[in-house]
């Protein structure tokens, strides 16, 4: 896992909005949800580490959605585009 923390923008700032989340279904989001972007790609440890967390969590009720979340974080690489410019 490569580190680039000068781009991730975690170590800087606060709490801001910097992202817009788009349901790729076509459904609406429900105007009183609220999300979080995380970069497990190596530029934000924390992230990873909220991530596994978010894995136990789940794990009871999605083992699925845990296995796919782990298997992201061992390769992040391998883990689907999650937006239109990615290279």
């Amino acid at each position: 896992m490569t580190t680039k923390t000068s781009e991730s923008g975690y170590s800087k700032g606060g709490f801001t909005e910097r992202y817009s989340v788009v349901r790729i279904d076509g459904k609406p989001s429900p105007s009183e949800s609220r999300y979080i972007v995380l970069d497990y790609s190596g530029g934000d440890p924390h992230a990873v580490k909220a991530l596994h967390v978010y894995a136990d969590s789940v794990e009871q009720e999605n083992p699925e959605f845990a296995a796919d979340i782990r298997r992201a974080l061992a390769d992040p690489s391998s883990a689907p585009a999650q937006h239109p410019n990615a290279k």
